[in-house]
């Protein structure tokens, strides 16, 4: 086991980002993870382009069959969700997953500036299950619908699928989704395999980290497993219901829960409207994920190299956490 809970994980980094590539050799290095390196989708890449013209193209769609504040109220999930997420048979591809087609994807190596799509600047990200509001100049920056935005959601599908594709995979198996700007705790393992068999039955994602939430709003699971004295009431982990985890930079997945949630990230009307990590908290706060946050994070974002989803922000968002004993010292 790696972490002490996960079968496999995933580490999530866009090619041309070195800078970050090599901290995160030191990382690997350091707590002995084999991990495999997941490519993230270029936000410049033309695959992006062609996801704003679907995401467009359905919201013209479902807004010529109705008033625009009618869309929530037509919105249903698919019945068979919970049936294809307990199977381990095949998960084929549908949905958004043929957004980007196999002429799509060989075009994506070609330099023609003929190839360019238009950007759509004033795309606004929906709320709730499909409630998409006006563009107005005053929206705050969360609220519009960018390519960093669309290609983190991309990467982020991309290796759930390779974690659902593969062979031989198992109802046991768990993994884990890392981003490339973290620390974590030196005692991670310790951590983790005191608070796991707090998990009930049936759950299908563990934030490791999260930002602008407080997950300790519900109370504490139970522990079946006392942690060593030498821990302090306030560095001891804790594993809470999730409340509404913000950021994407460290997940757990069940096999159930990868297959469960990317079943919703795939379905039309949700998929791509709006940044990864408010679709994972609208998932967790309407009851469709069985999410549960430890709290404190394990895992967090360094914030000492530039931000690819805010560019402009330098290191990113305001939000900042400290580990107790971090391999970079943060």
């Amino acid at each position: 086991m790696q972490l002490g809970i996960a079968s496999e994980v995933y580490l999530i980094s866009l090619p041309w980002r070195q800078d970050r590539r090599q901290q995160m050799k030191h990382l690997q290095a350091s707590k002995e993870i084999n991990w495999t390196v997941v490519d993230a989708l270029d936000p410049s890449d033309i695959a992006v382009g062609h996801i704003f013209e679907r995401i467009v193209s359905q919201r013209s769609l479902q807004h010529s069959k109705g008033r625009r504040d009618d869309l929530g109220s037509a919105f249903r999930w698919p019945a068979d969700i919970n049936a294809i997420a307990a199977s381990t048979g095949y998960f084929g591809a549908s949905g958004s997953d043929l957004w980007t087609s196999a002429d799509t994807q060989d075009s994506r190596h070609s330099t023609s500036p003929s190839l360019n799509v238009s950007p759509h600047p004033n795309v606004t990200c929906a709320t709730q299950d499909h409630s998409v509001p006006f563009f107005k100049p005053s929206l705050p920056d969360w609220m519009i619908l960018t390519a960093p935005k669309i290609s983190c959601w991309y990467s982020h599908v991309s290796a759930v699928r390779k974690f659902i594709d593969r062979v031989n995979a198992t109802p046991e198996d768990v993994a884990v989704f890392l981003e490339d700007d973290i620390d974590m705790e030196w005692d991670i393992e310790i951590r983790m395999r005191h608070v796991w068999p707090s998990l009930p039955h049936g759950w299908d994602m563990v934030f490791l980290g999260h930002c602008w939430s407080n997950e300790s709003f519900y109370s504490a699971l139970p522990s079946p497993r006392a942690m060593s004295p030498s821990y302090g009431l306030l560095t001891r982990s804790h594993i809470h219901p999730s409340y509404s985890p913000r950021c994407t930079h460290a997940y757990a997945l069940s096999l159930s829960g990868a297959r469960r949630l990317l079943q919703h990230l795939r379905y039309p009307p949700f998929a791509y409207s709006r940044a990864l990590d408010q679709a994972f908290s609208w998932l967790i706060e309407s009851g469709r994920l069985r999410a549960f946050s430890v709290v404190p994070s394990v895992v967090i974002q360094r914030k000492v190299l530039s931000s690819d989803i805010l560019p402009g922000s330098g290191a990113g968002s305001a939000w900042r956490e400290h580990l107790v004993d971090g391999v970079f010292g943060t």
